[in-house]
């Protein structure tokens, strides 16, 4: 299920930028369909690993290939990093509000 992954990833970018509010867009489509057992409309997850894989493929051929076979396990890996790192930055700003320091 890699829309979730980009749901999260582009809704938290697109309060910050307006070009990737319409890939939350497509990424929030993606996924309601997915819940409700349906395919999605557009290959949404096809569109946004072609778009990495080339820009990976410029620089080098052998990388590219390598993220294109593997895309699923990276965009789960930033995922759990991008929650994680959510976790400790509220973490920090909890302890920053009551400690007055971010590590009591």
């Amino acid at each position: 299920m890699v829309c979730l992954a980009f749901l999260i990833i582009f809704a938290f970018l697109g309060i910050f930028s307006v070009a990737y509010r319409r890939l939350a867009g497509e990424a929030f489509s993606c996924v309601f369909r997915r819940i409700t057992f349906r395919p999605c409309e557009s290959p949404f997850d096809l569109k946004v690993k072609t778009q990495i894989t080339s820009s990976l493929m410029k620089r080098s051929e052998k990388l590219g290939g390598f993220f294109w076979k593997y895309f699923e396990v990276f965009s789960w890996f930033f995922v759990v990093l991008f929650i994680i790192s959510t976790i400790y930055a509220g973490r920090g700003i909890y302890n920053l509000i009551k400690y007055q320091t971010c590590d009591p």
